[in-house]
């Protein structure tokens, strides 16, 4: 959350993980539902892909769909392309039945993405939430999206 008062600027966020474009039209500048979005895909997205990789394990791989379905209106209005293109093709495989070989792969792939686009995310919420116009002071990379990187290489 966010100090009362202080200004919010998503269009000074920039960040190859996620883009702000459509919700700043949708909502016209307005900072107040940006952040509920914000703070709702943070809240939400993420246990999404969490209760998929446990039907994953518990080979429900099947019953996957629902929680991609869900993931992905969120993913698109954040601009989050190459994650939604995963998240398709997962939920895609799991509605149809569809022989599900690479989804383990897909959904590796995908939580890669969504973790580097998180700490991009809170990266820069934590700069406007200091005052600042945003990313003097921060680091490019931190430890954990330099791990996460190394992740996503490898897969």
């Amino acid at each position: 959350m966010y100090p009362i008062g202080k200004r919010f600027q998503p269009f000074n966020m920039p960040s190859a993980h996620y883009n702000l474009d459509y919700l700043q039209q949708v909502f016209q500048g307005n900072d107040a539902m940006v952040h509920r979005i914000l703070d709702s895909f943070e809240e939400q997205v993420p246990a999404y892909f969490a209760e998929m990789d446990k039907r994953w394990h518990e080979g429900r791989w099947q019953d996957i769909h629902p929680l991609a379905h869900k993931a992905k209106s969120s993913i698109g209005m954040l601009g989050m392309t190459v994650l939604l293109e995963h998240v398709v093709h997962i939920e895609r495989v799991s509605r149809t039945a569809a022989d599900p070989d690479d989804m383990r792969d897909r959904l590796d792939q995908a939580r890669t993405l969504l973790d580097l686009a998180l700490d991009a995310m809170r990266r820069d919420r934590a700069g406007q939430a200091g005052g600042g116009a945003g990313m003097e002071g921060l680091s490019p990379l931190t430890s954990e999206s330099r791990r996460i990187r190394r992740r996503l290489r490898r897969a």
